[in-house]
């Protein structure tokens, strides 16, 4: 089992990026799961694994598979310790 088949797309923050990249262009887009549960009922309790497979690019012409990918939008700092 997964990370994708263990969380739903109704816990994730709703400002939380989804990065969504294409299998076959390799182009990147982010979506926001408040964007995605716009989309219907039937999106309200789909997993992170189930997204993907209904996916698709959406740049023209190309409407490859996509692998998703979760982004952490928190602050991060450099290594303080070590050497003297």
């Amino acid at each position: 089992m997964t990370w994708k088949q263990e969380i739903q797309l109704r816990d994730l923050d709703l400002n939380q990026s989804i990065e969504i990249t294409c299998n076959y262009c390799n182009r990147t887009y982010y979506e926001r799961p408040s964007i995605l549960l716009k989309q219907g009922d039937s999106m309200r309790y789909v997993y992170l694994n189930e997204i993907e497979k209904r996916l698709f690019c959406r740049y023209r012409g190309c409407n490859g598979s996509v692998k998703i990918a979760l982004i952490n939008n928190t602050e991060t700092e450099g290594f303080s310790g070590g050497l003297p």
